[in-house]
Formats: structure tokens, sequence, C-alpha cells
């Protein structure tokens, strides 16, 4: 099996790549590749509709690297932390550029291959886990349109110092379950 990890963060070794690699390790994947959007050139979604009359996305950046792998993928973890009240910009962009991976309109089916499984990893400094619920359940659904099965939501509260999900033994173990089914799907 492959498996990819889209670490959203700007901070390495921050929360959302503790937890995303944990997830990976235990999905038992052999053939990993991560990849850390804050380092790379992606541009915005540019709204042309070529992905829909060409079916693949006209913009030629570093996207083009992780659109391959997702395809090639079984499991994708994406990690992206909250940042005032959302997910962060650069899981946006990402997600905006997964576009690509859609059909034309009305029905906008997915050309992704069937059986892919997904988990979105969501760190966040406030304690409230509630708080920003309903907006990660929007995000999940928005990866599960693009073509995903069953997405995983790990939501990682009262997280602030670099790394620190490494010392919360409940969310290393949360994130080993997410891994193990993950795999077992």
């Amino acid at each position: 099996m492959k498996a990819v990890g889209i670490i959203c963060s700007p901070r390495r070794n921050g929360n959302s790549e503790v937890l995303v690699r944990e997830i990976l390790k235990s999905s038992g994947c052999k053939d990993v590749e991560v990849f850390y959007p804050n380092e790379m050139d992606i541009k915005g979604c540019q709204a042309c509709y070529s992905c829909k009359e060409q079916g693949k996305c006209a913009v030629n950046d570093d996207m083009q690297k992780i659109y391959k792998k997702i395809e090639d993928a079984d499991i994708v973890v994406f990690g992206a932390p909250i940042y005032m009240s959302g997910l962060n910009g650069q899981f946006k962009i990402v997600l905006d550029r997964l576009f690509a991976f859609l059909g034309p309109a009305p029905e906008f089916k997915s050309r992704l291959p069937k059986g892919k499984r997904a988990a979105l990893v969501a760190p966040q400094g406030y304690e409230n886990v509630k708080e920003y619920e309903t907006h990660l359940n929007q995000m999940k659904a928005a990866v599960a349109s693009i073509g995903f099965e069953d997405v995983k939501v790990l939501q990682a509260p009262g997280l602030n110092g670099l790394g620190e999900a490494a010392t919360r033994p409940n969310l290393m173990e949360e994130a080993r379950k997410i891994g193990q089914s993950l795999a077992q799907a």
C-alpha cells in the first residue's frame, strides 16, 4: 500500500506533523511520501476550468507532484492546524487545487480511483474541541467529495507548543487507531 502525508502547517516538527506521521506509521504502509505545501511553489486555483475541459489542472507548479502521488496512493493524510477559527491557508490552497480531481458540472464526479481513504488532522490551541466542529465537518465533506471514502478526523485541542502532541498519549493513541483503521478499510 502507498500513503501520502500533506502537512500544511508552516512549522516543521509541529503538532500537525507529529500526528500525521504517527497515522502514516501506524498504517503500515511501506511506500510513504510527505509533502510540505508551505515550502513548495503552489498557487491558488485560477478558476480557469481547464481541469474540467482538459481533465487536468493547467497551473504548472509543485501541485503537479502532489496530484501524481494522490492518484497513486491508497491513503492520504492531511495535516492542517486551526488558525483564526478555520483550517489554515496552506491547506485551503491545496484543497482548492484538488478541485482538479472532479469532472465537469453538473455532476462533478471524482476522477480518482475508488477505494482511496483519507484522514484530516486538525491541531488547535483552543481547549474546546466543539469550537471548530462545524468547520471541520465542512472540510471533511470537501475532502470526501473529491473521492475519498470514510474520511477520518483527528481533532487535537489544547496544543500550542511545538510538537506538544507527542507528549499527549491519548492523541498519539487516537492517531495510531486512525492509521490502523485506514489500512484495514
